[in-house]
């Protein structure tokens, strides 16, 4: 009679940090949304002492089109020219006496150069990235920034179709870095970008209408973008409140609601850690 042979799962412990500094990149559907979550996350932990720093980075402004789908206000749409990160940041700073940092400029890697806090190595404070834009060249520049920090810092990447997405998480750019032990531990995660190689080139069924103007068309749910939020601020909440990585990835569609996670195992982990190919050149 065979028996069942169930594969061990490991997870990342990230250790004693209290500090965390978390960099939301793109603030359309799904980072709009998600920065709603997160600063709702950094209010209830600093009540348990944990300091959660936010910074939004975004260059477009608030347009009419934008409102109900994306998590801005009228009153920003109507004034003009309004950057979406300075709407989100000045409501969500008065509802919550935070002082989340809004960087109305298109994403670059040297932005992170002053903005990681290197301390003793690195460890006092816990990096995050979180990328929720939708083209390949902004991906590049989060996917070098990973590599120039070399383990250091983690990033999550966010991507949606018109009823589908995913959402990644990891830190290594090189695959072969990574450890397990009997323990259950490990020693960190394939990068978004090396999980998903394609994430980095131009995307052959790019759509000319916008997200907000696909949704108003009808073409896409006007939840696939909070649901892409949602899954990323509970791994956001995982990495903060319980300082540890569980998963690889998780796929959904909304049609029927379906979501899929990847558990952090041998089989899923060994192909990135024969792969030393870099995803990307500095």
């Amino acid at each position: 009679m065979d028996t069942l042979a169930i594969e061990p799962t490991y997870r990342v412990v990230l250790g004693d940090v209290n500090r965390f500094r978390i960099m939301v990149v793109g603030a359309g559907g799904t980072g709009s949304t998600l920065a709603l979550f997160l600063a709702g996350l950094a209010y209830h932990a600093r009540q348990k002492g944990i300091q959660v720093e936010l910074t939004l980075v975004d260059h477009d402004v608030v347009e009419l089109k934008n409102c109900g789908r994306q998590a801005v206000s009228l009153q920003a749409a109507l004034a003009g020219g309004v950057p979406k990160v300075a709407d989100l940041a000045l409501r969500l700073n008065a509802a919550y006496g935070l002082d989340i940092a809004a960087w109305p400029q298109p994403y670059v890697m040297d932005m992170t150069r002053g903005w990681f806090h290197h301390g003793a190595g690195g460890r006092e404070c816990a990096h995050l990235i979180i990328g929720c834009v939708d083209n390949h060249l902004a991906r590049r520049e989060i996917a070098k920034t990973v590599k120039l920090f070399d383990g250091r810092l983690w990033a999550i990447d966010c991507g949606n179709e018109q009823n589908s997405g995913q959402v990644l998480i990891g830190n290594l750019a090189d695959g072969r870095n990574i450890r397990t032990d009997r323990l259950g531990l490990c020693s960190g995660l394939p990068s978004p970008y090396l999980q998903e190689p394609d994430l980095l080139t131009p995307d052959p069924n790019a759509q000319a209408q916008s997200c907000a103007e696909m949704a108003l068309a009808e073409t896409q749910s006007l939840m696939v973008n909070r649901m892409a939020a949602t899954i990323a601020a509970q791994y956001t909440a995982v990495f903060v409140l319980q300082r540890q990585v569980l998963h690889l990835s998780t796929m959904f569609t909304l049609d029927p609601p379906t979501a899929r996670s990847l558990l952090i195992t041998e089989t899923n982990i060994n192909e990135y850690k024969r792969d030393s190919k870099s995803y990307i050149r500095c």
